[in-house]
């Protein structure tokens, strides 16, 4: 079953992905599927970005992901992630 939503990641965050590893890229687009199945989750806080728009900023596990909902068109927007380094 194809989610609703779609996700739709910024050129910075697909240099990230293509400079992981093969485990650490399925994690990360096992959350991107994740984001696109259930695009309502919220973050643990919020982010204004410089124009004013407000993104979400989760945690999954080792990852921070920051995030926005862009109804009108069906797509999550990713805009950043960031690995956590204990």
């Amino acid at each position: 079953m194809n989610p609703r939503h779609v996700y739709v990641a910024d050129n910075s965050v697909m240099e990230f992905f293509t400079e992981r590893n093969k485990r650490e890229r399925d994690q990360l687009l096992k959350i991107f599927r994740a984001l696109a199945e259930s695009p309502h989750q919220k973050g643990e806080w919020r982010q204004k970005t410089k124009s004013g728009r407000e993104l979400q900023v989760k945690r999954f596990g080792k990852w921070l992901v920051n995030f926005w909902l862009d109804e009108l068109v069906l797509e999550v927007r990713i805009v950043d992630v960031k690995k956590i380094v204990p």
